[in-house]
């Protein structure tokens, strides 16, 4: 399997000297997101579920255009909006450095919220940060 991370990330123009370290980070979230109850979770196969879900609308008459990681509906037929954020936290407080990310991306995940507003059901966000096995409701 690493072989294949390491030719995937290569696609994605991943440049040589790099590939060792995204390809070691890129199994290490999976891996932490497998041993986690939230991430095993927002992998589960709901209703709906889709992953890398590519959107299109506008808002506000713009035109809004983006990829959702992970959206599905859940059983109470809310709407789930999931954004991976695979960054890492170097030390301080990880509850402002989660804070400050949830800041960050709130506009995009409700721009998001908005597109797929028309659905008519309820519509939660939220951020997953798998090398950190944390999670952020918006």
């Amino acid at each position: 399997a690493v072989g294949s991370h390491r030719s995937a990330l290569a696609n994605l123009g991943v440049v040589p000297a790099e590939l060792d370290e995204a390809t070691r980070r890129v199994e290490e979230a999976v891996k932490r997101t497998l041993a986690s109850e939230r991430g095993r979770w927002i992998l589960t196969n709901h209703a709906e579920a889709r992953c890398e879900y590519e959107i299109a609308g506008v808002v506000d008459g713009e035109i809004v255009r983006g990829t959702i990681d992970r959206s599905f509906v859940d059983p109470d037929g809310t709407r789930w909006i999931i954004d991976y954020k695979t960054s890492m936290h170097a030390g301080g407080d990880l509850g402002v450095f989660l804070d400050e990310e949830v800041r960050r991306y709130r506009p995009q995940l409700e721009r998001y919220a908005r597109l797929l507003a028309p659905e008519g059901r309820p519509v939660r966000m939220g951020l997953y940060f798998p090398l950190l096995d944390a999670w952020r409701e918006l």
